[in-house]
């Protein structure tokens, strides 16, 4: 018999990675809060442990994050399902995975992908009527890859920028986030008991398919880390080890460029490249769409050229390129992050520079603490302005290189002992007299995106009020709730409401002077900040403003503010007989039959955006996702964490509501990496079968 060398370095390549998964091996352990801590003897073990724990939490979401990566979706939620499936094929993400797959993932995470994608198999075979889509088993290692990649490269903003050109404006692109986060850390320079401590915060919705999942991943491999994932990953994306933790914000500076393509007039099939013709590469990609009708097949073109994928507009053809284009490391890198001991190690793996974007704060028990502006930045020609449309016929604008780990922003140890981030400029990330210097980094990479915002004001003005702080002042920073003293984009929206005169407006002159009494804070016992809330979502909502507005203020006339008081007033008379309630009357955190206030402002230090339900409620949307306090000390470390509703997405489970009351009252649950301790007090344990 005869093999070619194609097939045999395949199964070459299959022997390698092929093992045996024993779940007698693997030991789930469940706390009090239905938190799975998983043991096995090794790191491939726990993975599969870690897939079949969260399966039975969230088999929901996580399916879901497989279908879309499989590019079935629009089976699924129709025309708008179907639009996620054209990107995924738009930016040939399994072709991606394909191409780096051999050379970027090494044999041992090759078989950690393995064995968890092999868990999650395992759970659908044994619960076939979860499953909502079965062409989608079984689960790959390069699915799970996929995944990662489309969710990365989302992230840095690409469908933005599609749809920027779809709209016909891709001159007016700019990168803004819809979401924030706080990362905060602290040695013995400036706490009262010499500890470190971490605050991890980040803000994303409170729930669905990005919602926090806490885990504590144990193996005999020295993997011992506790802290929060999404559906798909394959170990946290923030957390600690019993070394060192790690927190991440979301950073925005520009990671996506878009040109205008010179089309051959003889020929539009053909775009001018270095004075030469080229051919883009053409594609009709099939479309599958849930319809009233039935399922339905539709076909939509897709172009490939020299700089990536491109689309065909009225007014020409667009091509993108983004950072997420020449590796596959992103996994591997969180997994080696988590294993670091010290800060040498934890550099090493962030010099891998898988992950695209991100800030990074770090803090270890030997009282380091690093901050990162961590991102795949390309080296860009300097003659050409990036943050506009770039031709697309000269290699002078076509990047391949990406500046290394040590050329981007980065603060080691500052003297005054804290580091801090709010989604704000790299430039202010410590004390005033220790902040990088701005003007030695390249002017290509949009920095000014990441602007000065309201809580990096506040940070500044709550950190000057004591020389040193203790545990609970460093608790009080994080649940703050108030906005900065006269500044900040948050005040800049507000100052048309001090111009209004009440007797122009008798029938919302009591509104007007409740408005002008408020001070800025949002605490649940707060009796302005309702009326405020209503008053401004309805105006963010008619000017269509998003993050942005809060950073950099929100500009509107006269009438739209006091229409939009007039309708909260409205709401609020409609559902309390009065605007004169608590705050906490109005926004909660709502969830099944259960039902608590919660403080919170959108930009403020405990940062809560709420939508207003229809029946008077403003229901807890965005905000504080998972909270973890971490401290290093001589004397032990201790952990604390909290999320807003529980662990489990499954409406039978207890764990379902269970934290719902901690998190509105501004506590937490302590957790240990103590695998006897976890074992003495679990409420639950087995193995994954």
């Amino acid at each position: 018999m005869r093999f070619s060398l194609t097939v045999l370095l395949g199964l070459l390549h299959f022997m390698g990675v092929s093992q045996t998964i024993m779940p007698g091996n693997i030991t789930i352990a469940r706390d009090t809060f239905g938190i799975p801590h998983i043991f096995a003897p090794t790191d491939a073990e726990v993975a599969y442990g870690l897939a079949w724990a969260h399966c039975e939490d969230d088999f929901e979401h996580i399916q879901m994050i497989l279908i879309t990566a499989n590019a079935h979706l629009g089976e699924i939620q129709g025309k708008e399902g179907a639009a996620t499936d054209y990107f995924v094929q738009f930016i040939r993400a399994k072709e991606h995975v394909d191409k780096y797959y051999g050379s970027d993932i090494s044999l041992e995470y090759k078989k950690i992908l393995q064995a968890y994608a092999d868990g999650i198999n395992a759970y659908a075979n044994a619960h076939p009527k979860e499953i909502k889509l079965k062409k989608i088993f079984p689960v790959s290692t390069k699915t799970i890859l996929i995944g990662y990649h489309l969710i990365l490269t989302s992230m840095v903003g690409t469908p933005r920028a599609l749809q920027y050109i779809i709209n016909g404006k891709p001159d007016e692109y700019i990168f803004n986030a819809s979401a924030g986060s706080n990362a905060f850390a602290f040695n013995k320079n400036h706490t009262t008991d010499s500890a470190t401590y971490l605050v991890i915060n980040p803000h994303v919705p409170l729930e669905g398919q990005g919602s926090w999942y806490e885990a504590h991943l144990c193996s005999n491999e020295n993997w011992n880390i506790y802290g929060a994932l999404i559906p798909g990953m394959v170990s946290p994306a923030m957390g600690c080890n019993e070394y060192l933790g790690w927190a991440i914000t979301f950073n925005w500076p520009d990671y996506v460029d878009i040109y205008e393509m010179e089309l051959n007039p003889k020929n539009k099939n053909q775009y001018k490249f270095d004075g030469e013709w080229k051919d883009f590469e053409r594609k009709k990609i099939p479309l599958k769409v849930k319809t009233k009708f039935g399922k339905i097949t539709v076909k939509k073109e897709a172009l490939w050229c020299v700089y990536g994928p491109a689309y065909k507009t009225k007014k020409g053809v667009y091509a993108l390129r983004y950072n997420t284009m020449h590796d596959l490391k992103a996994p591997e890198q969180w997994f080696k992050m988590g294993k670091s001991k010290q800060y040498s190690e934890f550099y090493n793996a962030m010099e891998m520079q898988g992950i695209p974007l991100f800030n990074f704060m770090m803090a270890d028990d030997q009282q380091q603490l690093f901050y990162l502006f961590n991102a795949k930045l390309p080296i860009r020609n300097p003659e050409y302005n990036w943050q506009k449309t770039l031709p697309g016929n000269t290699s002078k604008t076509l990047w391949n290189e990406y500046y290394k780990l040590n050329q981007l922003p980065q603060k080691l140890n500052p003297q005054c002992g804290y580091l801090y981030n709010t989604n704000n400029s790299p430039f202010r990330c410590t004390a005033a007299s220790e902040n990088l210097i701005e003007s030695t980094f390249n002017k290509e990479s949009a920095f000014s995106w990441n602007r000065i915002n309201n809580r990096d004001l506040r940070f500044n003005e709550l950190i000057a009020q004591k020389e040193k702080l203790s545990f609970e002042d460093i608790k009080a920073i994080k649940y703050d709730c108030k906005y900065p003293d006269k500044k900040g984009g948050i005040y800049k929206s507000y100052q048309p409401i001090y111009a209004l005169n009440e007797s122009d407006y008798p029938d919302i002159s009591d509104a007007i002077s409740k408005l002008k009494k408020w001070n800025f804070s949002g605490y649940v016992s707060n009796r302005e900040a309702a009326l405020v809330t209503f008053t401004f979502n309805d105006l963010f909502k008619k000017k269509k403003a998003a993050y942005n507005e809060l950073e950099t203020g929100l500009d509107y006339l006269t009438q739209e503010l006091v229409e939009s008081i007039r309708s909260a007033k409205k709401t609020m008379i409609k559902y309390y007989g009065t605007i004169d309630i608590e705050f906490g009357m109005a926004q909660q955190l709502i969830r099944e039959d259960k039902n608590y206030p919660v403080p919170g402002l959108p930009e403020c230090m405990l940062a809560i955006a709420s939508e207003d339900n229809s029946k008077g409620k403003l229901r807890a949307q965005n905000g504080d996702s998972f909270i973890m306090f971490a401290k290093f000390s001589k004397s032990g470390n201790s952990f604390e964490t909290i999320v807003p509703y529980g662990e489990s997405r499954r409406k039978d489970s207890p764990h379902l509501t269970d934290q719902m009351e901690l998190y509105s009252k501004q506590q937490t649950k302590k957790i240990t990496l103590n695998k006897e301790q976890v074992l003495n007090t679990a409420l639950r344990i087995y193995h994954p079968q």
